[in-house]
């Protein structure tokens, strides 16, 4: 049977047609509004604002604002060309087509807010521009959920990065720089001062990948159903693998730092005969799936938290990868989604720490959750005593690994940390003492495989 005849194909492009171009429309309004701000636009487009700019000056009217914006599209391409050579495939020039259509939307939308005049005193000037920004981010998101037709700000981004194997967002800096560094040194040849790339620019560099990643958290998941898409992260984790016939025991283990967490579930694992699964087990098989390096991986399951350069670097670049690729951290968190979904489909019976496994394995008949907490006091001493460090020490190591891991934890769950009605038990090894923790995680796992194995003997009976 031909795609065209197979059930909803002709209504799910109708649908991705419609938000692509909904997406470049916004896009296009937001150019409007700050290029009517007359602070700068966003990087991929201050060359064409340059342009534009140019061609107002010398009263060539029939060069207007989305001809321009073609004009340097068409450029992007050629700079494509150049780069990729014989790698440049036939179907690239497609782009030509976006850019050509992008272009008719950027005059659409001047013709729309012509009876907007331009501001003149610099507050009303800066809000234009910020009013931009949200346009910006939004159009972004809608055109590139449905993968139609690229842009040439995007495959100039693509571009870059397989010629030189960097990632897409580290190569979007280097094209964002790129054409804010022509595009100032163009204007001030001619107006020997910076016209149509200004402070703007360099505010919407800074957030519009910011406000998409919060347009992201809130609209991914329903716009990538809409448009019968999955989400970058559930493309990159695939579907879960069947699970082995019959029962199985999977333990995840959570815990706050100080509590003996991981010390107990050592111990659990023996206790029950299961294999154990921590960071010396999982870290090679993260590395060896993933290709990232296994220093990277130690240092963020110690540490969960990104760094300040990273946040910069992220936020900066989502805006036009965020679609294309993983970062590290959500590529790493993909990989151990894979690995522990395997694991619990193949072990008979497995401990499994921290990585957000309850969460992973939430919906696993199998597996049976376990939080181990204590009192902020208690886990500052047990961390001083068993480091060897000061007091005060311990309780700033505490506090910067709870608020990691909490932070790790609501970014890729969107649930909050340590909320115990995601778990099966929550047990306090200040009241317990860890062999008493031990012995009730022990005793509860028995009661539950128990409860499991008499709703199973009373289903066959019935059947």
């Amino acid at each position: 049977m031909s795609k065209l005849k197979e059930p909803g194909f002709i209504l799910r492009w109708i649908k991705r047609f419609i938000v692509y171009c909904l997406g470049l429309f916004i896009m296009a309004m937001g150019v409007v509004f700050s290029v009517k701000s007359s602070l700068g636009v966003s990087p991929v487009t201050c060359l064409a604002n340059v342009l534009y700019q140019i061609f107002s000056a010398e009263n060539l009217t029939a060069l207007n604002l989305g001809t321009c914006t073609t004009i340097s599209y068409c450029l992007y391409i050629l700079v494509e060309v150049i780069i990729l050579r014989r790698d440049f495939k036939p179907d690239m020039l497609l782009q030509i087509v976006a850019s050509f259509f992008f272009g008719l939307l950027v005059n659409l939308a001047t013709a729309i807010f012509a009876f907007i005049p331009a501001p003149e005193i610099y507050p009303m000037r800066l809000l234009f521009l910020l009013c931009s920004v949200p346009m910006v981010a939004l159009g972004v998101m809608l055109y590139l959920a449905p993968q139609i037709l690229p842009t040439p700000g995007e495959g100039m981004s693509l571009a870059i990065s397989k010629k030189t194997g960097l990632t897409v967002s580290s190569s979007k800096i280097i094209f964002d720089c790129s054409m804010v560094c022509i595009s100032a040194a163009t204007s001030l040849i001619y107006f020997h001062k910076l016209v149509g790339v200004r402070e703007g620019t360099i505010i919407c560099a800074l957030t519009v990948g910011l406000v998409m990643k919060v347009f992201l958290r809130v609209c991914e998941k329903p716009l990538m159903r809409f448009v019968e898409r999955d989400a970058k992260m559930e493309q990159a984790i695939g579907p879960a693998p069947e699970a082995a016939a019959g029962q199985r025991c999977i333990v995840t283990i959570g815990w706050e730092f100080g509590s003996g967490g991981y010390e107990l579930a050592q111990k659990l694992a023996e206790r029950l005969g299961a294999r154990f699964f921590g960071n010396d087990e999982l870290i090679p098989m993260e590395a060896q799936e993933s290709g990232l390096p296994e220093s990277f991986i130690h240092k963020h399951e110690d540490n969960m938290a990104h760094s300040v350069v990273y946040d910069f670097v992220d936020f900066v670049t989502s805006s036009y990868a965020a679609h294309m690729e993983l970062s590290p951290l959500e590529k790493l968190f993909a990989t151990q989604v894979r690995i522990l979904r395997r694991i619990a489909a193949t072990e008979t019976s497995a401990v499994l720490v921290g990585r957000c496994s309850d969460y992973i394995l939430y919906e696993d008949p199998n597996c049976f959750r376990v939080f181990i907490h204590a009192p902020t006091p208690y886990r500052v001493d047990r961390v001083a005593e068993t480091m060897g460090i000061p007091r005060e020490q311990a309780a700033a190591d505490l506090s910067a690994t709870d608020t990691n891991r909490a932070r790790h934890y609501q970014q890729f769950t969107g649930r909050p940390w340590g909320n115990t009605k995601y778990y099966n038990l929550a047990v306090d090894t200040s009241v317990m003492g860890q062999e008493h923790s031990l012995d009730l995680i022990c005793d509860a796992i028995r009661l539950w495989e128990e409860g499991r194995t008499e709703i199973t003997d009373t289903t066959d009976t019935a059947e």
